[in-house]
């Protein structure tokens, strides 16, 4: 007898059989054995599944000598036939290449005809979304309704394709990916059966390849048994597929946890001299801290993480050690991995990433600022090395006191604008550690002035609409406009390059900044001053004179005149004019330069 490939020795010959797919299974049993049999079915899921196994088991439960039944003999002489494909009353058809319309109605045709020894014809239609509009026009009728020797059981990864004209005269089974421990276990059991031996490790891995496929797990255990012989072992699994293991996942978070970044380079540099591909190693690592993720979140549901029940150990005592902000940045920062990954070679975006996750902090990231200190509260960093900070220790955030990392963590709220705040100011020198009254005196200044910008960036599109209502040319110039800084009573404007030109200068001219002044001072009870800045641009030159809380500055022009001007106005106020004197002199000049005589 010929070779058979495992998936094909070991498909499933009866609903009992199918794994993972019990309430389809018994939605079967139930309607053979109450004669509800429905005339057409679809079963819709992932590939490698079990719809087409399915399909055959339903051919065998209605044609078996002992049927229509819900438990198929396996022996008679139609259940054997439909077993090995050779039955001509069970008709299998590809629809990717049968799926014309001369296809659909030369179908049509043979189904009028009665079955040669079967009880009924059963017609498999495999990739049923292949077929054209007009097949399935063609077919509509007699899906409808068919001979009453008649059944369709069409298969499909892709049911949204199919016309819902279809869709509405079937009965519509969705097929689901297998669980991984299941799948484990049906591995394993076929393992044993053809007398070999794996190992968990092993295991885990053809389950994690598997990916929820019955088939795709096959056959890669067919490749692995071809390379390992009788014992599979973890090397052999990742030697056929050219994979990570799943322990590569976990010593890489293990490593970043610890801040080694010794270590992550050392281990991406490890799997590239061993051939791995890095790209799949990203994947696999998104979704390692994927399932941190949700052990973390969700201990309570443990059906969130599609694993063994031995890689589920594993992954929920790593996640205890785990902060879920720490997660959440985890899996933005290797998302953007995997798009820099299809535009480069793969290896650098994967050591930068690695590494920025490994030193939260270094990249001036305030994000990072706060997963550090989470850490550092949480104890799952260690303190820097020495020299990384003052010489009796008070540098470093794991001296501070409990009650100013919080308050520092409050007001490192991960926001662009106050990146900004902080950027303009620079490096501020070494000085001697603060006292608590001083330190916590400086939180509420800052946290006052945080509150004060954040009042203006909460209210900033009604601003805009205000200004909008006033005047949409003036909208215009500040419609591109961030707020980012707010101190001293002068609100500054941050602009991109491409707005640098025209709006940032136009900004600043007092008829249209009058307006954006009101607007603010009209809806958010503040009396500011507007100035600009450009992105990427140095820190601006010296800001414009303190204006108070009523909005005046202290060079307003509101001084006395000086002593030359006082006394021009007295003398000016000291003359006495003659109204008659006045008018004969008006007169007089009327009649020397327009010879006009005045009228009495």
């Amino acid at each position: 007898m010929a070779y058979l490939s495992l998936y094909r020795k070991y498909r499933s010959q009866t609903f009992g059989e199918v794994i993972g797919q019990d309430h389809v299974t018994q939605t079967l049993v139930n309607a053979i054995d109450e004669g509800r049999l429905h005339h057409a079915w679809l079963f819709t899921g992932p590939r490698g599944t079990g719809k087409t196994s399915t399909a055959r088991i339903l051919a065998k439960a209605v044609n078996c000598e002992q049927g229509p039944t819900s438990t198929p003999c396996l022996t008679c002489d139609h259940c054997v036939a439909i077993a090995d494909g050779s039955s001509i009353d069970v008709i299998e058809l590809d629809m990717a290449s049968h799926g014309g319309v001369d296809d659909a109605r030369e179908l049509r045709e043979r189904a009028m005809f009665s079955p040669a020894s079967a009880r009924m014809k059963v017609y498999i239609l495999d990739e049923v979304h292949m077929a054209s509009p007009a097949a399935f026009n063609a077919l509509l009728k007699l899906i409808e309704e068919p001979p009453g020797h008649v059944m369709f059981a069409m298969a499909t990864t892709d049911p949204h394709k199919v016309l819902p004209t279809i869709l509405s005269r079937v009965q519509r089974l969705d097929l689901r990916r297998i669980p991984a421990q299941l799948l484990a276990d049906h591995i394993r059991d076929i393992v044993t059966r053809e007398g070999a031996t794996i190992d968990d490790g092993a295991l885990e891995g053809i389950v994690r390849a598997g990916d929820g496929s019955a088939r795709d797990a096959l056959s890669v255990l067919e490749q692995v048994l071809a390379y390992a012989g009788g014992k599979v072992t973890v090397d052999d699994v990742r030697t056929v597929l050219g994979v990570s293991a799943v322990q590569h996942a976990i010593d890489a978070v293990d490593q970043v946890l610890a801040g080694d970044v010794a270590a992550v380079l050392g281990l991406v540099h490890d799997l590239t001299e061993s051939g791995q591909d890095l790209r799949r190693f990203t994947l696999d690592l998104v979704a390692h801290v994927r399932d941190l993720l949700a052990a973390h979140a969700a201990p309570d549901h443990p059906e969130l993480i599609d694993a063994t029940d031995e890689h589920r150990a594993l992954v929920v005592e790593q996640a205890g050690r785990c902060e879920q902000a720490s997660l959440l940045r985890m899996l933005g920062i290797l998302g953007e991995v995997l798009t820099q990954q299809r535009q480069v070679a793969p290896r650098l975006p994967l050591e930068l990433a690695l590494a920025r996750l490994a030193v939260p902090g270094a990249d001036g990231d305030v994000a990072a600022l706060a997963d550090r200190l989470a850490r550092l509260e949480a104890g799952g960093e260690s303190a820097p090395a020495a020299g990384s900070g003052h010489a009796d220790g008070t540098g470093t955030a794991a001296a501070r006191p409990a009650k100013k990392r919080k308050a520092a963590a409050r007001t490192g709220k991960s926001k662009a604008q106050k990146k900004a705040r902080d950027a303009d100011d620079g490096p501020a020198p070494a000085e001697a550690p603060a006292s608590d009254a001083s330190v916590d005196a400086t939180l509420e200044r800052v946290e006052a002035v945080d509150a004060t910008l954040e009042r203006v960036e909460a209210a900033w599109d009604s601003v805009l609409d205000s200004v909008k209502s006033a005047s949409k040319r003036v909208y215009a110039v500040f419609e591109p406009a961030t707020p980012v800084r707010l101190r001293d009573g002068i609100l500054t404007l941050r602009y991109g390059r491409r707005h640098a030109s025209f709006h940032a200068e136009r900004a600043r001219d007092s008829g249209y900044a009058d307006v954006l002044r009101d607007a603010i001072n009209e809806l958010v009870s503040i009396r500011v001053r507007v100035d600009t800045e450009v992105e990427g641009d140095p820190a601006p030159a010296p800001r414009p004179p303190t204006v108070d809380e009523a909005g005046f500055s202290d060079t307003d022009e509101t001084d006395e005149p000086d002593e030359h001007t006082r006394t021009a106005v007295d003398e000016a106020e000291s003359v006495t004019i003659d109204p008659d004197k006045a008018q004969a002199q008006a007169e007089a000049l009327l009649v020397s330069e327009l010879g006009a005589t005045p009228v009495e």
